[in-house]
């Protein structure tokens, strides 16, 4: 499943910090797989930890795996 699918299937289900990284990876994908995940939770409002929750909670081991799923969206 393509990974962009993935985060909206599983939108309205998230907590507000998710949907806040949610929207901004949905929103700029090619911008988000060239960000670290420092950078990526000053974008989106949020704590590098929740950046990392995130994708775990997407199915992915850690953001590195989610970039990567990205680049291949």
């Amino acid at each position: 499943m393509n990974c962009l699918t993935r985060i909206r299937q599983r939108y309205p289900m998230l907590a507000a910090s998710d949907k806040k990284l949610a929207d901004f990876i949905l929103a700029q994908p090619d911008q988000t797989r060239h960000l670290s995940s420092q950078q990526l939770a000053g974008e989106a409002g949020v704590s590098q930890s929740s950046v990392v929750k995130f994708a775990q909670k997407m199915g992915f081991k850690g953001f590195p795996a989610l970039k990567l799923a990205l680049s291949e969206a």
